[in-house]
């Protein structure tokens, strides 16, 4: 069984720490203390799950119920909380999903790309743009999240878009594949996930194809 996502979960919630409660992300204008209620959340209700949804109903549900949590709730009690993951035995917050979310490969299944993604948010908005020297089998399981990734990410993108791990294969969308315009995105995996994420500015990534093509790509609303 992998062990990705949960050592990233523990160093993400150590750059927690090392923030404080007010540092600003790359989420919005969400401060460190309403993304890790977010991260808390996220695993432990349906509500804050369904405010990930393009609905603006949901999306107020689920941001009353994250600052009601930092409201009511000390910054290091959160992001122990993020450290310590969901326990389907959990007495202390009320869990209606965390017992499915805590089983291992639930969660280096679907957790690895979030837990990172928000761990540089905390790191860049901070100014610390150099990436991280990470193992190869991490960014190697990153690479390997990336297909699926693209699929719901990049689907509102109207060229093709590649991306190019120099040394490995490429990885393309469905409009790249039927021959559309396309736009090369070339770097190390977890450059490429803040790209596919939409930290475009961020990312450190270079961009090959015509000019009017990137900077379409560039622009486009890419994200979840």
């Amino acid at each position: 069984m992998g062990h990705h996502a949960l050592e990233e979960r523990h160093a993400l919630a150590q750059t927690l720490r090392s923030a404080g409660a007010d540092s600003p992300t790359l989420c919005g204008d969400w401060t460190t203390a309403q993304l890790a209620a977010h991260l808390v959340l996220r695993e432990r209700s349906i509500v804050e799950l369904a405010g990930r949804v393009p609905s603006d109903r949901l999306h107020r549900l689920g941001q009353r119920q994250i600052d009601r949590l930092v409201a009511s709730e000390p910054y290091d009690r959160i992001v122990d909380a993020v450290d310590r993951g969901p326990r389907w035995t959990d007495v202390t917050w009320p869990i209606p999903t965390a017992f499915v979310w805590a089983l291992p490969p639930v969660r280096e299944a679907a957790n690895l790309l979030e837990y990172l993604i928000h761990h540089e948010d905390v790191r860049r908005a901070a100014g610390s743009h150099e990436p991280r020297a990470l193992p190869v089998d991490l960014q190697m399981a990153v690479w390997k999240r990336l297909p699926f990734a693209m699929r719901l990410t990049l689907r509102k993108v109207s060229r093709g878009v590649e991306l190019d791990w120099p040394g490995h294969r490429r990885i393309s969308t469905a409009r790249a594949r039927k021959g559309a315009p396309t736009v090369r995105v070339t770097g190390e995996p977890v450059e490429l996930a803040l790209f596919a994420y939409g930290r475009i500015d961020v990312a450190d990534v270079t961009y090959h194809g015509a000019r009017d093509d990137v900077a379409l790509v560039r622009g486009a609303d890419i994200g979840i």
